[in-house]
């Protein structure tokens, strides 16, 4: 399986920089092009380069900032997923386009595989939308290899220079692998699901949503999320996925465990097409869900048999 072309509309680089001045001088030029195009400037960074950025474009300029501590909170899959609402919602507002700009910085519960995933996801979050995607990393020994492991090009001082030894997907996944399920505990149910036992299951989780103290609406979009969720695993799966539940301080974590193995790389991730009715499950499931997580056999052997997916959706 080899890397994705990149999509029409969709620019994806990798920026490297020297220092926060450095990092800031070889933005300011695609964020302000984008702004003055009537595109959106969508910036997570790291203080110092946003100072230096507000300095550079002044603090009017129209860029949307955001705090790289409030942006990953979630799984890496979970938070292109955001990224990807972000950047629909702005196009739905009437933008031409997207220019966007992240950076790995040292955030509790990230590492390199982390950003490894995060970065794959972006490119099928993004996919066939009219975006710039620039992913700065500090110019340090072999920076740069890595980064042309995940990018075609690089934008290095300002000019775009083709990247060096892009990987296969399923390579750079199989290397930075996510963390394990976590064991929760005794779950506050535990269901088999066959086709005719959904509608007792929606009933349960509606009165277990409830319990949890969601808002009707909430109760609404868990019990939609829940059935999807199960409904992808009688359809496509064993036709018998396992159902369990557990509150969190998160909020209320519903899994379905089915023996069999999922075999979509970056599931949920991109919206499908506007026409059929195919392929909507699991894309309208982390739709609805704060956080979305799928674990396979494939991805995972040692601890994962079959495949595991578990959402998190927080009152009310």
């Amino acid at each position: 399986m080899s890397a994705p072309a990149t999509a029409p509309g969709l620019v994806h680089r990798a920026v490297p920089y020297r220092d926060p001045e450095h990092h800031a001088a070889v933005l300011a030029r695609p964020i302000s092009d984008a702004l003055e195009h009537d595109r959106r400037a969508l910036v997570v960074v790291d203080p110092r380069c946003r100072s230096e950025l507000e300095r550079t474009l002044g603090p009017d300029a129209g860029v949307e900032f955001r705090a790289p501590e409030q942006v990953h909170t979630a799984p890496p899959f979970t938070v292109a997923g955001r990224w990807g609402r972000a950047v629909r919602n702005a196009l739905t507002d009437g933008a031409d386009g997207v220019c966007t700009v992240g950076q790995p910085v040292e955030l509790p519960g990230t590492d390199q595989a982390y950003w490894t995933r995060l970065d794959l996801a972006l490119t099928h979050a993004l996919h066939g939308l009219p975006v710039t995607l620039l992913c700065s990393f500090a110019d340090v020994d072999g920076a740069r290899e890595r980064a042309g492991q995940l990018h075609d090009e690089l934008l290095v001082d300002g000019a775009p220079v083709p990247g060096v030894g892009r990987r296969a997907e399923h390579e750079l996944l199989a290397e930075n692998p996510q963390p394990p399920p976590e064991d929760l505990g005794e779950p506050l149910l535990s269901v088999p699901v066959e086709l005719g036992g959904l509608g007792a299951m929606r009933r349960r989780f509606e009165e277990t949503a409830r319990l949890s103290g969601f808002g009707p609406r909430r109760v609404e979009d868990l019990v939609l999320a829940v059935n999807e969720l199960v409904s992808n695993g009688i359809e496509h799966g064993s036709g018998n996925p396992l159902l369990r539940a557990w509150r969190t301080p998160a909020g209320l974590v519903a899994e379905m465990t089915d023996a069999d193995a999922c075999r979509l790389t970056f599931p949920g991730l991109a919206a499908p097409p506007a026409a059929g009715a195919r392929g909507r499950g699991l894309w309208l499931v982390s739709e609805l869900a704060d956080v979305l997580q799928v674990w396979t056999a494939e991805d995972d052997p040692d601890t994962v048999q079959g495949t595991v997916v578990r959402v998190t959706m927080t009152p009310p």
